[in-house]
């Protein structure tokens, strides 16, 4: 498993913030696209609501490839709900992880692997 430095992880953040950006664009397109769908839906043919349907598949495989460019480099997301990313870290010697989110410019959180409790702010 590959372990970031600050620095490194850091330089990993434009890349991924690209896919965040392009993930929540697709977030906003899907729900713009869906709240019309539902609207026509009762109006639609068998071959037209397909069509619609195969729109939704397409959106959903591209979250999928946004998702997985993300993971590729080997972090996690912190939870099922959440965009906070955990890198894993090396700091000062000692492994941990560091935490961002993509509103975030940098990385401002690191926990070691001990320290289960108080993680550490990186900036004031």
């Amino acid at each position: 498993m590959k372990r970031y430095t600050l620095e490194e992880a850091n330089q990993l953040l434009p890349i991924l913030s690209k896919e965040f950006d392009s993930l929540h664009n697709l977030q906003r397109e899907f729900d713009l696209w869906y709240e019309s769908f539902q609207q026509v839906e009762p109006h639609l043919n068998a071959d037209e609501k397909a069509e619609w349907e195969k729109r939704i598949q397409y959106m959903e495989l591209e979250a999928e490839i946004f998702i997985s460019n993300i993971l590729s480099h080997g972090v996690w997301f912190e939870d099922a709900f959440s965009s906070t990313l955990h890198f894993p870290a090396i700091l000062n010697g000692e492994k941990g992880i560091f935490k961002w989110q993509p509103e975030e410019p940098l990385i401002t959180v690191y926990q070691s692997a001990e320290e289960k409790i108080t993680p550490l702010n990186l900036v004031n």
